[in-house]
């Protein structure tokens, strides 16, 4: 396993003392030495391997990175600590794209993925070539503030498994999102109890993080691609689009939050479409 030197702390004497972590596990694919890169971010409770099915037809054209964030995937046996931070997170991605030296790349992010991937546009905009959000997470509704409040209630003494079906069931409600609520569980299952209970302290943060993306003029030419069946997301995000020069709105039939596995074709052909 590598090792890298991750963050920088600062000591109660003032001194600088470094953290040496491993890298977020990862898969790539090599077209060629001068072909863009794409890399690709999934959601809290998935993995890189939701990803298979662009994965056959963006390979072709593209280098692709598909990271495992901590806790999750291959990256499962990484302990998620308390003191966890969406900041940590996006380091921890810069850290493998820095480590295999790829200086630019195009981002699809799914999610949770699309705010990390947000929040690296802002924080390292050289790194940043086009962006794709699906199931883009733009602001919170009243619904679903009361979801992630009563998750943090309920986390101390319901079974992770509880969680993850009431989760898939809220956010993926039609028979037509079976296969991407059967996804969800199955890849959650896999997450460690700590785990899940650390990411779920991350609420608040991502509250906060999505207020703060509200306000942010997006600089780099960014796609949303949302199923008109994301009841919790859609709306907001047709709103969040339309003073922006440099966004582009595809809504898909028949398909909810995660449209890349709903409807992977018609992801496919948006995808290609845009980075092309």
């Amino acid at each position: 396993m590598m090792m890298v030197v991750l963050k920088r702390e600062l000591s109660l004497k003032n001194k600088l003392s470094f953290k040496v972590i491993p890298l977020l596990k990862y898969k790539h694919f090599i077209k060629s030495d001068d072909a863009d890169w794409i890399t690709f971010i999934h959601g809290a409770g998935g993995s890189s391997t939701i990803w298979h099915k662009q994965v056959k037809v963006l390979k072709e054209h593209f280098n692709l990175l598909l990271i495992d964030l901590r806790g999750h995937g291959m990256s499962n046996d990484m302990p998620v600590q308390s003191d966890y931070s969406l900041d940590i997170v996006v380091e921890e991605v810069v850290e493998v794209i820095q480590h295999l030296k790829i200086k630019k790349s195009h981002f699809i992010g799914v999610s949770l993925g699309t705010i990390i991937i947000t929040k690296i546009s802002d924080l390292y905009p050289s790194l940043v070539n086009k962006v794709i959000l699906s199931g883009a997470i733009t602001s919170f509704s009243t619904r679903t503030l009361f979801l992630l409040r009563t998750a943090q209630a309920i986390k101390g003494f319901t079974p992770n498994i509880i969680l993850y079906r009431l989760f898939a069931l809220i956010i993926m409600p039609s028979k037509e999102h079976r296969v991407s609520r059967r996804v969800f569980i199955n890849e959650a299952k896999k997450i460690k109890n700590r785990a899940f209970q650390n990411w779920l302290r991350l609420l608040p943060e991502i509250k906060h993080t999505i207020d703060d993306i509200s306000k942010l003029k997006l600089s780099k030419p960014t796609l949303f691609i949302s199923g008109i069946e994301d009841y919790l997301f859609v709306r907001q995000i047709e709103e969040y689009v339309k003073d922006k020069s440099n966004c582009f709105l595809e809504k898909v039939n028949n398909s909810g939050h995660i449209v890349n596995i709903d409807q992977h074709q018609v992801f496919n052909t948006f995808a290609l479409k845009f980075l092309k």
